[in-house]
């Protein structure tokens, strides 16, 4: 449990300051294109809209990262991904066993976008292994860290939406940032942003990656009223 409060202490400490940087992975206030960094809600039915759909995926790349590449640890300059996974691990068994409880709720965010019931099924082989490596002491926490059940799960979801043309919604670029550094313009910049311009996407019905251009201007759009009572509330 010592470990635990140590951590906390660090969050309590760092928290606000890394607020106040721009750049900041954990700075609230940051976002990119439609996806905006979504802690908490609540999700008990699947989308019916494309908006709906949106915010579930910005809710399930949220927690993916927070377990196994915390923005909030990132800022702190560690040389390698860690998340409250790897934190919560730390107490023996009991810790292990909280991180899977913590896994298997990316499942149920799996199930409510229709994800079919085999890849389900791989994904909670994905939990069970991160379990039963993360229980032996130290070398199981060193492989526990570099396996990222969470992360690998969300990649598993990316697929089956890219895949199927069920929504119409954007996908963060590939990459190990919760996220991307701002885009710096380069000498091919307007023909990538040309090329990326015809790719499906808002207006082709079809759910796309976002190219590092994209998300850098974008500001996130306030709701134009009141929230429905039938509506994923995940913000």
């Amino acid at each position: 449990m010592s470990s635990l409060g140590a951590a906390w202490k660090i969050w309590r400490a760092y928290a606000p300051n890394a607020a106040k940087k721009p750049n900041s992975q954990a700075n609230p206030d940051r976002h990119f294109g439609p996806f905006v960094p979504s802690y908490t809600g609540t999700a008990w039915r699947r989308p019916r809209t494309d908006d709906e759909a949106q915010k579930l995926y910005n809710h399930m790349r949220t927690c993916a990262f927070l377990m196994d590449a915390s923005p909030l640890l990132t800022d702190l300059g560690l040389p390698f991904k860690a998340g409250l996974d790897d934190i919560v691990s730390l107490v023996p068994l009991y810790g292990d066993a909280l991180s899977a409880v913590l896994g298997f709720y990316g499942l149920w965010l799996a199930f409510l976008f229709g994800v079919p019931l085999n890849l389900i099924f791989w994904m909670a082989v994905n939990v069970l292994v991160d379990f039963v490596v993360g229980v032996v002491p130290i070398i199981g926490d060193i492989l526990d860290n570099l396996f990222k059940a969470n992360i690998r799960n969300l990649r598993l979801v990316e697929d089956h939406l890219l895949a199927n043309n069920t929504y119409n919604i954007l996908l963060m670029p590939l990459g190990n940032d919760f996220l991307p550094p701002p885009y710096k313009p380069g000498f091919f910049a307007r023909k990538a942003k040309e090329d990326g311009a015809r790719k499906p996407g808002a207006k082709g019905r079809r759910t796309r990656r976002m190219e590092a251009w994209e998300g850098s201007a974008m500001n996130p759009t306030p709701p134009a009223g009141p929230p429905d009572d039938g509506a994923v509330d995940l913000d």
